[in-house]
């Protein structure tokens, strides 16, 4: 009989749609599930450690790819452990599990959210720069912004103050609860639940031509893939990316394309942040002084196809795929 251990519920769900029994204790012989805890909690490693000393294979799903999560990965590399996670850790080999890919793409496939946007017509303003709490490399966006006087060229919005609930910053496209401090809480919309992050902001997108991703982490010895990513591929826009080294060559890895030849791309390959960051900037001022027709006609191939990628990839089915064969390999 195939029996794992999992060890929250999530786990357990994943499992379930495996047919793998389920058992709620470590036992020896038999493989086990965790999911990586978010906020990282240090008492992970010793559950992790007592695991590989019983359990012919070790899974960790991480969801959520942070510094601590990816430090872990990289300290924590053993034959007997096998990470599923929703990105790259740079150096290393692992399975894919894009979680924000899977969730996002799963509500927008029941709505017609998407035939609302209007991605290829000619906009008042050339980006949305929908930057989140703060963080130094949106401070670099936000600052190019300000201080090159071109408020009037783009929509940006910044939750600089963490006192303050975001209900009353920021620009949402959906009424949501008073006192609301976090951006992936979850609101009904549409009769479904999903996280206020994941909602595409369609008025904002139908007055702006471009996005500027500023992705949650910018280290560059891993690259996290979130819904932030995800909207303006699914609304098919083009976008310049605030975050890691490589995170757009990872991207590509993925099955999607990106736009150099029509921007400078060159700094994704940037090792230093401020010059990388820098580099960025200076493609949000070229597509600025560029006319939006011309652009807007030579992304739509791309932007097409990245949509095409994202809406038909089973990623749930790639992740639970090579899941289920690595734990049968490793089963009484």
């Amino acid at each position: 009989m195939t029996k794992i251990y999992a060890d929250s519920e999530v786990c357990s769900w994943h499992l379930a749609q495996i047919n793998l029994e389920i058992i709620n204790e470590i036992a020896a012989g038999h493989p086990a599930v965790f999911h990586m805890p978010y906020p990282y909690d240090p008492g992970f490693e010793l559950k992790i450690e007592r695991a590989v000393a019983m359990c012919p294979k070790v899974v960790i799903l991480v969801s959520e790819l942070h510094r601590d999560s990816a430090k872990f990965i990289i300290n924590h590399q053993h034959p007997k452990i096998e990470y599923f996670i929703c990105g790259f850790v740079k150096g290393y080999a692992n399975n894919s599990w894009m979680d924000w890919f899977i969730t996002t793409c799963d509500f927008y496939k029941d709505t017609d959210i998407l035939t609302q946007l209007v991605p290829y017509k000619i906009k008042p303003k050339y980006f949305d720069v929908l930057l989140g709490w703060r963080k130094p490399h949106r401070d670099v966006a936000y600052n190019f912004i300000v201080e090159n006087n071109l408020l009037d060229k783009v929509t940006m919005t910044y939750l600089l103050d963490k006192t303050k609930p975001i209900d009353q910053q920021g620009i949402w496209e959906v009424a949501i609860p008073d006192n609301t401090f976090n951006t992936v809480t979850h609101i009904n919309y549409l009769g479904k639940p999903v996280s206020l992050s994941q909602i595409i902001p369609v008025d904002v997108y139908n007055q702006t031509a471009y996005t500027v991703v500023a992705e949650t982490n910018y280290d560059n010895h891993y690259s996290f893939y979130t819904e932030k990513i995800v909207k303006p591929i699914l609304a098919e826009r083009l976008f310049i990316v605030f975050s890691g080294q490589h995170y757009l060559r990872n991207l590509c890895s993925l099955g999607f394309k990106t736009f150099d030849g029509i921007i400078d791309e060159t700094y994704d390959s940037v090792e230093d942040n401020d010059q990388r960051f820098k580099l960025a900037c200076e493609q949000i001022q070229y597509l600025i002084d560029q006319p939006q027709d011309k652009i807007l006609e030579q992304i739509r191939p791309i932007t097409e196809h990245n949509k095409q990628v994202m809406l038909t990839t089973y990623w749930y089915g790639y992740f639970i795929k090579e899941l289920r064969a690595v734990l049968l390999a490793h089963t009484n």
